[in-house]
């Protein structure tokens, strides 16, 4: 199909938001290749607000993403059926759907796709190859290349207006202000607690940085509440559970300095000009973090024999991510210092 016969194009990618993020490169790929093509994305919830600041994409379908992968067979027929009604028999000059899982084909039963690009065959260009940028590899559904001269793709941002709640959440300091993010990893199909560093290694970190002058405020879900407890006898600004997900992006565009390990904090911290700086263990920082980015990626696993350890759906079984917790504070911590002190 010829590049000026692309009229309409569908995207199928629903969450986690981190995926989300990244695979925002196919945005400036429709933009550039396909520049006179209605854009229809079917998203869910979790990433669905981020979506709507992106004026390129004339619809978005909505669905229960939460009922359809985890909720029961009538739940998940339901969400189906809702999406086939809605589109059926509509024409799409072009379907993608960025995933190696054949089951996300079902919510294009009713759809007629003249034609359709995914991640689940076994040439280049219709499979993640590991090790490669992921934002890259999404990009590459849509130009339908693979040119190893091709440069990674920036993260678009978003520009928000003026958020009174976080800005009176900062008030009270005007020190240099760092966000950690110590919980998460999480998403509807999995808890990847080999991701993490140790919530105890955060607590370290904050308590050098509150020494150095430094005001420090955690974020997380209403579900990372449990890492609450290391940080009670610290002077924080505690935004956990109490930030929605456009409140994240501009709370990032007010700091300084973000810390985590691979979560979706670290892709919605690219939205922004926010610096990161990045723990990883058993993923390759490669395939998170683009050379565009302002991300500083430290690898606890770099020189280990098992790491990466992650095929793109599961971990090896460990029972002692020492590829974290090779991570030392005073490593994080230096580098925190020479950003923040520069």
């Amino acid at each position: 199909m010829k590049k000026n016969e692309v009229k309409s194009i569908l995207i199928v990618k629903l969450g986690a938001i981190g995926d989300v993020v990244m695979s925002l490169s196919m945005l400036e790929a429709i933009k550039e290749n396909y520049k006179d093509a209605e854009l229809t994305w079917i998203i869910g919830r979790a990433a669905y607000p981020i979506l709507q600041n992106f004026e390129q994409i004339k619809e978005l379908c909505l669905i229960d993403d939460a009922a359809l992968l985890k909720g029961s067979i009538f739940a998940r027929l339901k969400v189906l059926l809702s999406v086939w009604i809605k589109f059926f028999l509509k024409e799409f000059d072009l379907v993608v759907i960025p995933y190696r899982d054949k089951r996300y084909k079902l919510l294009t039963l009713t759809i007629r796709g003249k034609k359709q690009r995914d991640f689940m065959g076994l040439g280049r260009q219709n499979t993640i190859i590991p090790g490669r940028y992921h934002a890259s590899e999404y990009r590459k559904l849509i130009t339908h290349t693979d040119d190893w001269k091709m440069k990674d793709p920036s993260t678009p941002k978003i520009e928000l207006p003026k958020n009174e709640r976080i800005d009176e959440f900062l008030a009270a300091s005007n020190l240099p202000r760092v966000v950690l993010a110590p919980g998460g990893s999480k998403n509807l199909l999995a808890d990847d607690i080999l991701r993490r560093w140790p919530v105890e290694y955060y607590r370290q970190l904050c308590s050098c940085l509150i020494e150095k002058g430094i005001n420090v405020i955690l974020i997380g879900a209403e579900t990372d509440r449990w890492v609450e407890e290391e940080f009670k006898e610290l002077n924080v600004l505690n935004l956990i559970g109490k930030t929605s997900l456009i409140d994240l992006i501009y709370l990032f565009s007010r700091s300084k300095l973000l810390v985590t390990h691979d979560t979706g904090s670290l892709q919605i911290a690219k939205l922004t000009e926010i610096t990161s700086i990045a723990l990883f263990g058993p993923v390759n920082p490669r395939e998170r973090i683009g050379e565009l980015d302002n991300v500083e990626a430290i690898w606890g696993g770099k020189n280990l024999p098992c790491s990466p350890c992650y095929d793109g759906k599961n971990f090896a079984k460990c029972d002692n991510n020492i590829c974290m917790k090779n991570i030392s504070v005073k490593t994080v911590t230096e580098a925190v210092l020479s950003k923040i002190f520069k």
